[in-house]
C-alpha cells in the first residue's frame, strides 16, 4: 500500500509560491496571526505574508524582544504593512484569549507555528518536559483555534484559514522525540476534526496542516538534536513561509484537512488535485486498515 503521491522537489521559495512574483498581492488586505513568530520558520510565515500584501500581521510569542526585531524586520520589507506584538503563551488559555480579546478585528489567516521539542529516551525522560511539548505542540493550536473560532463567531466573520505548523516526525519514528512525534501527529488528526467541524457548521472556516521541511531552527540546533535529524535540515525557512501564504489561497481549498509537505511542488499537486480527492489521501489513518472495520 506503500506509494508516494509527490517527491520533495524544493528546498526554497520557487517561482509558483514566491510572495513576490506569482503569489504578489496574494494576502492584499489580510489581517495574518502567526504564533512562534519570533524565530525561524515563524519570522519567515510572518514576513511572507507581508511580502505577499496583507495588511497586518500579528507576531504572537512568549520573548516579546524576539517579536520586535521580527517587526523590525517586516519594516523593512514591506513598510506599508502594520504590525502588532504580543507576548503570548499559547499553551494557556488566558493569555490566548487575552491575545484575542485585545485585537480590535478577527484575523483572516491564523498560523499554529509555535512549538517545543526535546530528544530524551522515554524511560529517562522527565514527565513535566515531556508533557510540556504535548501542551505547546497540541494544547497551544488546539486553545487557538478555538478561540479564534469564537472570536468569529461573535463577530459574525466566516472564511478565514487555519494553518497548523506540524512535521513529518508525525508519522516518522525517532527514538527520543516521542513528546514532538506524538503532539505532532495528534496534530494531524485535531487539523482533521477542525477542518470537518467547520464544513459541518457552516462557518467557511478551512484548515491544513503543513510539515514546513527540513528547518535549521533555534529548537532544531539544541545539542540534543541527534544527527539522524540534523542532517535532514536542508531547506530553508522562506520555502514554508511562501508554502503557507499558497495554502491560505482558495487554489489550495482542495488541501483542506490534509496534510501538505513544502518541500513539494505545489503545481505539481494541483496536476494531482482530482486524485487527491478521490482517494482522500494526505489524512492520517492506519496502513493496512481499510474502511471502518
Amino acid at each position: 500500500m506503500a506509494f508516494a503521491l509527490l517527491k520533495p522537489a524544493y528546498h526554497d521559495v520557487y517561482p509558483f509560491v514566491d510572495p513576490t512574483k506569482n503569489l504578489k498581492g496574494a494576502a492584499a488586505g489580510k489581517s495574518v496571526l502567526v504564533t512562534g513568530a519570533g524565530t525561524g520558520i515563524g519570522v519567515s510565515i510572518a514576513e511572507c505574508f507581508a511580502l505577499a500584501g496583507a495588511s497586518t500581521v500579528i507576531l504572537a510569542a512568549r520573548r516579546t524582544e524576539k517579536l520586535e526585531a521580527t517587526k523590525a524586520g517586516i519594516a523593512n520589507l514591506a513598510p506599508d504593512c502594520k504590525v502588532i506584538v504580543v507576548g503570548t503563551d499559547v499553551a494557556n488559555r488566558e493569555s490566548v484569549e487575552k491575545l484575542f480579546a485585545g485585537l480590535d478585528h478577527v484575523p483572516d489567516v491564523i498560523v499554529s507555528n509555535a512549538a517545543a521539542s526535546r530528544d530524551e529516551p522515554i524511560i529517562e525522560s522527565d514527565p513535566e518536559v515531556w508533557w510540556n511539548q504535548v501542551d505547546v505542540n497540541i494544547r497551544g493550536p488546539y486553545l487557538i483555534a478555538r478561540t479564534y473560532l469564537r472570536a468569529a463567531r461573535a463577530a459574525g466573520k466566516k472564511g478565514g484559514r487555519i494553518i497548523n505548523v506540524s512535521s513529518n516526525g508525525a508519522w516518522r519514528v525517532f527514538p527520543g522525540l516521542s513528546a514532538y512525534s506524538a503532539s505532532k501527529s495528534g496534530l494531524d488528526t485535531f487539523t482533521e476534526h477542525l477542518d470537518v467541524e467547520c464544513v459541518k457548521d457552516g462557518s467557511g472556516m478551512r484548515s491544513v496542516a503543513m510539515h514546513p521541511g527540513g528547518v535549521v531552527t533555534e529548537m532544531a540546533s539544541a545539542p540534543h538534536v541527534p544527527d539522524a535529524i540534523r542532517k535532514l535540515l536542508i531547506d530553508k525557512p522562506a520555502l514554508a513561509g511562501s508554502t503557507a501564504v499558497y495554502l491560505s489561497t482558495e487554489r489550495a481549498d482542495f488541501l483542506m484537512g490534509r496534510f501538505v509537505n513544502a518541500t513539494w511542488d505545489m503545481e505539481a499537486l494541483e496536476g494531482v488535485k482530482e486524485r487527491v480527492l478521490e482517494e482522500d489521501l494526505l489524512r492520517t489513518r492506519v496502513i493496512g486498515l481499510v474502511g471502518g472495520s
